[in-house]
Parts: C-alpha cells; sequence; structure tokens
C-alpha cells in the first residue's frame, strides 16, 4: 500500500518553486488606477462617499454642455437652408468627449478629460477646399490687382466730388458725409463679398479655441467647485483620431441614428475609418528592471542617456499604444418610423479584441476589476428616438 502512495506522489504535478532554472519569469504590466475605477477616493467619513456617483454624473452633464455651445445665429449665416435646433442638437460637427475620470484628494479633484474636435477639423477643411486652393492661383492674384486699382480710381473719384460738394454747399456737409459712408459701406460689400464666408468660418474656429482657454474655463470651473465644495485641475487630451477611445467611437453612431435609421451605413462607414496597421510583436524580458544602476556619477555622461536613446527605450516599453481591432455593435428599434416596429442587431468588427501577448505568447497580464481585460475599452451608450429606444456598443482593443 505504502508503495502504491510512493508511486503516486511521484508520478503527480508538483508545483515548482521560483528559483527553478526551468521556470521563465517575466515581467508583469502595471496598469494604472484610474483604469481600474473611474472615480478614485480616500475618506475618512463614510457618508462623505455616498453623493460622489451623484456629483460626477451631474458635472459630466455640465461639461458636454459647455463645450457643445453655439452661436445659432452665426452658423446659420453659414448655411443656405435654414439651421433647426432639433437637427443641431444632434449634428456630428461638434467636440467630443469621452467620461472623465475623477482623482479626488483631500482638497482638489483632478478631472481628466480625452478630447477629439471634429468642429474645428471640419472648418478647416472647408476653410481648405473653398479658398487655399483659389488663394494660391495666379489668376486670383491679378484679380485683386485688378479690383484694387478700379476700386483706388473710384474713390479718388468720389473724393473729389465731394469736396466739391462741400466748398459749393457748406450748409449741407452733414448730409455729404452721410451719403459718402453709404457709398464707402456699399462699396466694401460688394468688394468683400467673396471673402465673407472666410470671415465667418474665422470666427467659428476662435469660439472653438475659446472653449479650451483658462479664462473662459474659469467659469465652469467654478460651477464645479460648488458642486464638489473642492478646488478643481483639468487634463484635457486632445486625440488625433476619434477611434482611439471606446466612448468617442460610440457618440458619433448614437447622433446619426437619432437623425435616420440606416444601420448599416452608418456602421460601415466609422468602421472603415479606423486604420489598423500590423504590429510586430517585442519579446518581453525575463529579468526585472533595476533602478540600482543608474546611481552611479558616470552614467550621466555615457551615451546612452541622449534624449533619443531614452525617449525611443521608453516609448518602446508602453504598453496599449497602438489600436488592434474596434467592434460596434447597434441594437434595438433600428427600423424605420413607418414601417413595422421590430427590435434589430447590427454589428460591425475589424481586427483582434483579443491580447495578444497573453493569447499567443503566453505572457501575464493583468485584469481590470477582476474580470475586464486591460487591452479593451468597453463602451455602452443608451438612446432613444421617435420610434423607440436602442443601444450602441463599442469595443476599441489595444496592443
Amino acid at each position: 500500500m505504502l508503495n502504491i502512495i510512493k508511486s503516486k506522489l511521484n508520478t503527480t504535478y508538483k508545483k515548482k518553486g521560483l528559483n527553478d532554472s526551468s521556470i521563465a519569469i517575466y515581467n508583469r504590466d502595471i496598469i494604472p488606477a484610474v483604469r481600474n475605477w473611474k472615480s478614485s477616493i480616500y475618506a475618512y467619513n463614510k457618508n462623505a462617499i455616498n453623493l460622489i456617483p451623484i456629483k460626477s454624473k451631474y458635472v459630466m452633464k455640465l461639461i458636454k454642455a459647455y463645450f457643445n455651445l453655439y452661436n445659432l445665429q452665426l452658423e446659420s449665416l453659414l448655411r443656405k437652408n435654414r439651421l433647426r435646433r432639433r437637427f443641431r442638437k444632434i449634428s456630428t460637427n461638434r467636440i467630443f468627449i469621452s467620461d472623465g475620470e475623477f482623482k479626488h484628494t483631500n482638497d482638489k479633484v483632478n478631472i481628466t478629460l480625452y478630447v477629439y474636435n471634429k468642429q474645428k477639423l471640419n472648418y478647416l477643411l472647408k476653410l481648405k477646399k473653398r479658398y487655399l486652393t483659389l488663394f494660391k492661383k495666379a489668376k486670383f492674384a491679378r484679380k485683386l490687382k485688378l479690383i484694387k486699382n478700379i476700386g483706388l480710381n473710384i474713390l479718388c473719384k468720389h473724393k473729389q466730388k465731394s469736396i466739391l460738394l462741400s466748398n459749393l454747399l457748406p450748409k449741407y456737409n452733414t448730409q455729404v458725409n452721410t451719403a459718402q459712408n453709404i457709398y464707402y459701406l456699399r462699396f466694401i460689400k460688394k468688394s468683400f463679398k467673396r471673402l465673407k464666408f472666410y470671415m465667418y468660418y474665422k470666427q467659428m474656429l476662435y469660439i472653438n479655441k475659446a472653449k479650451f482657454e483658462n479664462t473662459y474655463l474659469q467659469g465652469l470651473i467654478s460651477l464645479v467647485k460648488n458642486i464638489f465644495n473642492k478646488n478643481v485641475e483639468f487634463n484635457i487630451i486632445n486625440l488625433k483620431y476619434f477611434y482611439f477611445n471606446s466612448n468617442i467611437f460610440t457618440q458619433p453612431l448614437e447622433l446619426k441614428l437619432k437623425k435616420k435609421r440606416n444601420v448599416l451605413r452608418y456602421l460601415k462607414v466609422l468602421i472603415r475609418k479606423a486604420k489598423i496597421k500590423n504590429v510586430k510583436l517585442a519579446e518581453k524580458s525575463k529579468k526585472f528592471f533595476n533602478l540600482n544602476i543608474f546611481n552611479s556619477d558616470n552614467f550621466l555622461q555615457q551615451d546612452n542617456t541622449k534624449s533619443k536613446y531614452l525617449k525611443k527605450i521608453i516609448l518602446s516599453d508602453l504598453k496599449y499604444k497602438r489600436v488592434s481591432g474596434v467592434r460596434l455593435e447597434a441594437a434595438g428599434r433600428l427600423t424605420r418610423r413607418f414601417s413595422a416596429s421590430r427590435s434589430q442587431r447590427r454589428t460591425k468588427y475589424k481586427g483582434n479584441l483579443e491580447n495578444v501577448y497573453s493569447s499567443f505568447k503566453g505572457y501575464p497580464t493583468p485584469m481590470l476589476r477582476g474580470n475586464d481585460k486591460a487591452n479593451l475599452q468597453y463602451t455602452v451608450i443608451n438612446s432613444t428616438s421617435r420610434v423607440g429606444a436602442f443601444g450602441v456598443k463599442g469595443w476599441v482593443s489595444s496592443t
């Protein structure tokens, strides 16, 4: 009986120690605490934490309303047709903002916001199409010179006439001046008729830029201070592409589905815009990085302390910086208004949502909130329209 037990112990799997040479220990990725929870706080009084989720929800509504402010009178001048308020509210010509990441301290709140400024890009593109190609043409320069010469001749003749009238009729100087001002205004309107839209676009770009300046943000900061009873600091991160954040990636689809019901068309367009490149998987180091190496004074004189070399090392060690896959899903009452209402589900994806290093290479990776993948961003947005309710889900994977 003892021999059977001994043979069983020898054949069964034994847990190996960390000092065993056959075991490869890889460095584990460290995820920031903000990725785990959208609000991080430490408080002595438990009752102080109760209202923080509701406060942060109202603060995000306030921030989004501030960045979605618009001048209806100025925007209607840029259009031929009348601009309706309902369609302006669901327009994609806006500043897209992700959900805020709140970090609370004893006397201050740090709010991190990811921003994609679609409005600015739209106005710059329209200016480029309409005026940049026009200004580069030689014909346009010749036409400007001709307008300048003709205009100066007309103004000189008009000035001579006004001097003669004022000398002959000194009592009617005020009437002559008012007539002269009306003439000048008409002349300016005719000469700058083509360039008035250029000035409107420049005004819109100035309003867009002013929203991010500290002087205009003070009003928003004072309102947020009253809600949290703390000092407020904003960290605004401008994204180059809208698919870098899952929350911003799903917002255009929600707005477009409120307007029209071409679900597959919108899904295809958004997925097509996501640019995914092939990524070479780098081998992870098996040894931990030792900071004591850099304590020597001679290290500052070595060649590897150059800024370019250090930048290359830091950027290569950063994880989850390249988009490897995206997915969009829309479900709910997505049929047209005057058809039989029924629920539908449409999905489109591009790339891969798996964590490549853990699934293919077998490297250890941390989990967020116990069961969420560290490389994956996931967003759910619920909305309603005239037909009924619908929901939009978005996934963005990175390596």
